[in-house]
């Protein structure tokens, strides 16, 4: 599905003149100094996968993308199934298997990889960078990174974003600290504010920063004008710009899957998770699935396992019933909307 939820949250702002590309609107209100924006994280353009993008991009060269890529302790394969699925394969430390099944939507459009130690722990990361599909001013790219633990096994986070490509470097990626490691700049707008988050990474996984970082407090706000608007300033009262929490650091629950269940709505399949906490609790969790960035983590002595998706699959309903039936403990992380349990990751350990 090409056009999401977020588009009908943001349309009202097409009715207003802007002097910027959609990519490049984030920009437009970004609080941050050039001195600060030129701290970039160094990465390496490896190729495409797939074939044109949405119109309103900029030209950008493009070449093939090798089938092995340089990522993990000993290397990854990339592979197309049948049905158009891309998995992204290799071993991890001790020679188990480890995959990731990335969105059906990763290969829509053109896909670009690239390679980084992005948390400085000597192995190498992948960051996918692909289209929303996304008309307006909603969200124009996904960011995806695959970073490796201790053990060598893949840990993802994926946000939806403005995130922009130039001159063989990710916009967004940057190194405000100087310690080595990558920091992610996210932007979103609410309730007539940009929201600038930074994400950190350390031990191969991103948490959103609260407090200080380098020579700022985040999270940081400017007003939606119509000129372009770099001030910051502080939402006033009765207004509350909220944004999404894609960290994959610490857990925001744990427990057991009891049950699953899709519901239609508005021609959208909606996940819904019945979760029992510790104390016996039943918690329901309800990801954002449209945003495409909601993942199911199978991780066994065996291997790891993770598969993303859109909407409900033949491939995910196994993996959710073999967590119900194993009785596995499970994390939840990340949240997607204010108010209520909307996990970005289902974490399932297999003993």
């Amino acid at each position: 599905m090409k056009i999401v939820p977020t588009i009908v949250a943001l349309s009202f702002l097409l009715l207003l003149p802007v002097t910027t590309k959609a990519q490049h609107e984030n920009q437009a209100y970004l609080p941050l100094t050039s001195r600060e924006l030129s701290k970039k994280f160094a990465v390496t353009y490896v190729g495409t996968l797939g074939h044109g993008r949405p119109g309103y991009f900029e030209d950008i060269s493009d070449k093939s993308l090798p089938t092995k890529l340089n990522i993990g302790p000993s290397g990854a394969n990339v592979d197309m199934t049948n049905d158009d699925i891309l998995i992204i394969s290799g071993k991890d430390k001790r020679g188990r298997d480890w995959s990731v099944q990335p969105p059906v939507s990763a290969v829509d459009d053109a896909c670009r990889f690239y390679e980084a130690d992005l948390d400085r722990n000597g192995i190498h990361d992948a960051v996918l960078i692909f289209p929303t599909g996304g008309n307006g001013l909603a969200p124009t790219n996904h960011i995806l990174t695959i970073t490796f633990d201790e053990q060598g096994r893949p840990v993802t986070f994926e946000a939806d974003g403005y995130f922009q490509e130039s001159d063989g470097k990710i916009f967004d990626l940057v190194d405000l600290d100087r310690n080595g490691r990558a920091d992610l700049i996210y932007m979103n707008f609410s309730d007539g504010y940009w929201i600038t988050n930074i994400y950190e990474i350390r031990n191969a996984r991103w948490r959103r920063i609260s407090g200080r970082h380098g020579n700022r407090s985040y999270p940081l706000y400017t007003r939606f004008t119509i000129r372009e608007n770099h001030k910051l300033t502080v939402p006033k009262r009765g207004r509350h710009p909220v944004a999404a929490d894609f960290s994959n650091a610490s857990p925001r629950l744990t427990g057991t899957l009891v049950s699953y269940q899709w519901d239609k709505v508005n021609s959208w399949n909606e996940l819904s998770l019945r979760v029992k906490d510790k104390q016996g609790n039943i918690m329901i969790g309800k990801p954002e699935t449209w945003r495409a960035s909601f993942v199911v983590v199978l991780d066994s002595a065996e291997g790891r396992k993770i598969l993303f998706f859109q909407t409900e699959d033949q491939s995910m309903k196994p993996v959710l019933d073999q967590i119900i039936a194993k009785r596995c403990e499970v994390a939840l992380f990340g949240q997607s909307s204010a108010g209520e349990l909307s996990p970005e990751i289902v974490w399932a350990s297999v003993k």
